[in-house]
C-alpha cells in the first residue's frame, strides 16, 4: 500500500474517533440532566390538600375535639357553627346554575370564625371546607360538646322561580330546649333582628319549622339563618361581595353575643 493511502485511512481513522467521542460526551450530558430531572421530581413536596385533607364528596366526621370543656355551672360558653350543605350536597343555587349555596354558607362561616375569635368566643365548626357532613351528625358533634348554641347558616331561592322573594328570615322549631331563659322562638328573633341591622337586606320574619332534622333534634337553643335569596338579583350580589358577607357574619356575630349574654 502507497504512503498515501496510509496517510486517507490514518485521518479517516482519526475523524471516526474524535466523532464516537463527541457523540459519547453529549449523550452523558443529557443522561445527567435527566437523572437531575428526575431525583428533583422525587424530591418535590406535594401540594397541600383540603382542610382535613377530604375528598369533597366524602361524608366526614368533624374534627371536633371536648376535651378542655369545663363541666359545672362554671362551664365557658360553647357556640357550634354549621355552614350548611357540601360537598356533594351543593344546596340551592342562582338561576343560572354559577353559585352555590354551600359555597356562601362557608365563605361566611370563615369570615364569622375570624370576629368569633376577636371576642373571644369559643366556637366549633362543623365544616371548614368543602366536605358532605350529614344532618345527623352536625346535631350529634353540637350535643357531644354540650353546646350552649347552634346556628347553621343557609341560602334561600324560590322553589317556583320567583325572582322578586328576597330578604332574611330565621327558622325555628317548637321543640323545647335545655335553656329555661332562651327559647328557640326566641333566639330567632334575636338573631334575626341583629343581620338586619348590619345587612342592607329586608327583613323577612321568624317562621316556625318542626320538621326540619337539625331543628327538631337539636338540644340546645338552635337557628337556620336564611341570610339572603340567591334567585334574587338584588340578594346575589349582595352575597356575592366581599362587604355584604363580612356584613352578614358581624350581624351573626353581634346576634350571638347578644344571645349568650341573655342565657
Amino acid at each position: 500500500m502507497e504512503l498515501k493511502e496510509w496517510r486517507r485511512l490514518a485521518v479517516q481513522s482519526v475523524s471516526l474517533l474524535l466523532a464516537v467521542f463527541v457523540c459519547c460526551v453529549c449523550f452523558g450530558e443529557q443522561l445527567q440532566e435527566s437523572t437531575e430531572h428526575v431525583v428533583h421530581a422525587e424530591v418535590t413536596p406535594q401540594a397541600e390538600t383540603n382542610i382535613g385533607g377530604t375528598d369533597k364528596n366524602q361524608e366526614v366526621t368533624p374534627e371536633i375535639n371536648n376535651t378542655e370543656i369545663k363541666q359545672g355551672t362554671d362551664k365557658e360558653k360553647i357556640v357550634v357553627i354549621d355552614a350548611g350543605h357540601g360537598g356533594m350536597d351543593e344546596g340551592t343555587s342562582s338561576q343560572d346554575k354559577k353559585h352555590y349555596e354551600k359555597e356562601y354558607t362557608l365563605l361566611i362561616g370563615k369570615r364569622l370564625r375570624k370576629l368569633m375569635e376577636e371576642r373571644g368566643i369559643r366556637a366549633y365548626y362543623t365544616r371548614t371546607d368543602d366536605s358532605l357532613v350529614t344532618k345527623k351528625e352536625r346535631v350529634r358533634q353540637a350535643k357531644k360538646l354540650n353546646a350552649d348554641l347552634l346556628i347553621s347558616i343557609h341560602c334561600n331561592a324560590s322553589s317556583v322561580g320567583d325572582t322578586t322573594a328576597n330578604g332574611m328570615e330565621t327558622l325555628y322549631s317548637a321543640r323545647k330546649t335545655d335553656n329555661a331563659s332562651m327559647t328557640n322562638k326566641k333566639f330567632a328573633q334575636i338573631m334575626l333582628d341583629e343581620m338586619v341591622k348590619e345587612a342592607d337586606l329586608r327583613k323577612r320574619g321568624i317562621i316556625k319549622r318542626d320538621g326540619l332534622y337539625v331543628l327538631n333534634h337539636a338540644d340546645m337553643p338552635a337557628v337556620i339563618l336564611e341570610v339572603g335569596y340567591m334567585s334574587n338579583k338584588k340578594d346575589l350580589n349582595f352575597l356575592r361581595k366581599a362587604s355584604g358577607q363580612q356584613k352578614i357574619a358581624q350581624g351573626i356575630c353581634n346576634g350571638i353575643v347578644k344571645a349568650l349574654e341573655e342565657l
